[in-house]
Order: structure tokens, then sequence, then C-alpha cells
């Protein structure tokens, strides 16, 4: 039996990001329409993403997130983990500075969707 570690519970997410920005060794790189990125799953404390792109432990990526009819906000998170696997790129992060309405927005959606979602 695996014990889980993470302090909150995470479901699945699945949405396009669109335009983010990766901020690595004090360089900002805006991404084009041909790099794809999108969520996997959602906590209160982070994300996971996968992507045709690599993404850097310890970089920065903002993006605006849209949680279903809400309206979208700024996210901005720190790498914690990657890997790649079948020639995607995969990595997982926390959110830095979510204000309380977006922190609500993320744990409404978590609350909705834990029982047939959890990941």
């Amino acid at each position: 039996m695996v014990v889980e570690k993470r302090r909150y519970k995470r479901v699945k997410f699945d949405c396009e990001i669109l335009y983010p920005t990766v901020i690595y060794n004090n360089e900002k790189r805006l991404f084009s329409d041909n790099c794809k990125l999108y969520t996997v799953d959602i906590s209160e404390a982070g994300i996971a993403l996968k992507s045709n792109f690599f993404i850097p432990k310890d970089a920065f990526i903002t993006f605006f997130l849209r949680i279903e009819d809400h309206l979208p906000f700024r996210a901005l998170v720190k790498v914690r983990w990657n890997k790649s696997s079948n020639g995607f790129f995969f990595c997982g992060g926390e959110f830095i500075a979510l204000n309380l309405e977006d922190i609500h927005k993320i744990r409404t959606y978590i609350t909705k969707h834990t029982n047939n979602m959890e990941v």
C-alpha cells in the first residue's frame, strides 16, 4: 500500500494552456502555437502539466488558468519535478501567491470532482 504524502487532494484536470511563459535563469521565454501545454491534475497547492517541450526543474511558468465557468486567473507555478514519457514531457509544481478567491475556485472544483476523479 502506497502512503500518500501530499497535503492536499488532487483530481484530474484537463485543459490546454495557451501562451505560457517560462522563466528560467533570468530568461523569459514565450511559446508559439506549435508548443502545446496541457494540465493533468490539480490540487490547492499545485498542478501537473504535460507538454511537447522541456520545462526544467526550478523554472517558473506563468499562464492564465480557467476553471469551469469562472473567469481565468493568472497562475505562477514553480516547477518541482519533471520527467519524460512516450514522447511527452511532464512536470509538476507548486502555485506561488494565489489569492483567496483563486484558491476558492480550485477548492470548489476539487470538492465537486473528488469522488469520481481522484488521482
